[in-house]
């Protein structure tokens, strides 16, 4: 895709990003200037948010995704870490560096 197409794209989603978000983080919802869900995998909650429209804080369709500070900093006990959560394995460092 030549880089003219892609910011064309760009614009085009973050203009439409409410429509966006419906479709693609169905299990999400409006939630003031910002639509709230799970995370990228459509999953419900309220780690992730994409703000729907340009503010002074950032262009529309920025998203920001947070793991709970419990999910990053629990020790690892031998076994995967993120087992059975969500978050992905690079927010999951044990207090010694290894990735889990």
């Amino acid at each position: 895709m030549a880089r003219h197409d892609a910011s064309e794209l760009t614009h085009r989603l973050a203009r439409d990003a409410e429509s966006v978000c419906r479709h693609y983080l169905s299990a999400g919802r409006r939630e003031g200037r910002y639509w709230l869900v799970g995370d990228v995998r459509n999953t419900p909650g309220r780690s992730m948010f994409v703000r729907l429209k340009e503010s002074p804080r950032g262009p529309a369709g920025k998203w920001t995704d947070y793991v709970a500070p419990r999910v990053m900093l629990r020790p690892c006990t031998g076994r995967r870490c993120c087992e059975g959560s969500a978050a992905s394995p690079q927010h999951n460092v044990s207090a010694s560096g290894r990735v889990a």
